[in-house]
């Protein structure tokens, strides 16, 4: 699998394109924003995107979703409880932010544990809520790869100071990111990757 990152957005939000080099079929993770960026790259490489996949529903992970989504033509995958922070401008934050307000449209939920597969790649969508309460993290069965949106950072973890946030729910949620196999990457929604070993040892959380 090829992961591609692009920083985007006002707050440099990690969007993931990941398709398979034999194939050439793919999804995307929380487009943020830039939609025609996104477009762009997705179209120079001739990729066939047939998923969008959304962490949780603030806005600098929604932002290009509907546009990216009418171009597409696919589904969008969430929890639903986080459908309800995409549809909210005032859950979603972008009425905080001074720019033009922003939502979007869940077609599918995913649940905890349950497995998407998309032929290609199998996907296990883990709750972790605590920054949000329905937030998703994406592992990529078979190898050892996590996106873990807003939940866990390099050497830090997400902030629990936003609607529906929790921090007893946030250590949970990072102790069962922490059950994965050291080896694991770690695609987190900011900042830069990391691995589930490298976390165990020096994450903040530890300390809290």
């Amino acid at each position: 699998m090829k992961i591609l990152v692009m920083q985007v957005g006002p707050v440099s939000t990690n969007a993931y394109i990941v398709y398979d080099e034999a194939t050439l079929k793919g999804f995307v993770i929380d487009p943020g924003d830039e939609s025609v960026a996104i477009q762009a790259e997705i179209g120079g490489r001739g990729l066939d995107i047939v998923a969008i996949l959304v962490t949780h529903g603030h806005f600098d992970h929604i932002a290009a979703v509907d546009k990216l989504k009418a171009a597409l033509e696919v589904d969008v995958y969430a929890s639903e409880l986080d459908a309800q922070i995409c549809a909210s401008v005032e859950l979603n934050r972008s009425n905080m932010m001074g720019r033009e307000t922003v939502t979007c449209k869940i077609d599918k939920y995913l649940k905890d544990g349950e497995e998407l597969d998309l032929g290609f790649a199998k996907i296990k969508a883990i709750h972790t809520p605590g920054h949000t309460h329905g937030h998703l993290c994406y592992y990529l069965l078979g190898q050892n790869i996590i996106f873990t949106g807003d939940t866990l950072f390099k050497g830090t973890y997400g902030r629990h100071d936003l609607p529906t946030a929790n921090f007893e729910y946030l250590k949970q949620s990072l102790g069962k990111l922490f059950e994965l196999p050291d080896e694991t990457k770690v695609y987190p929604g900011h900042g830069p990757s990391s691995t589930i070993g490298y976390e165990k040892k020096h994450n903040l959380i530890l300390g809290e």
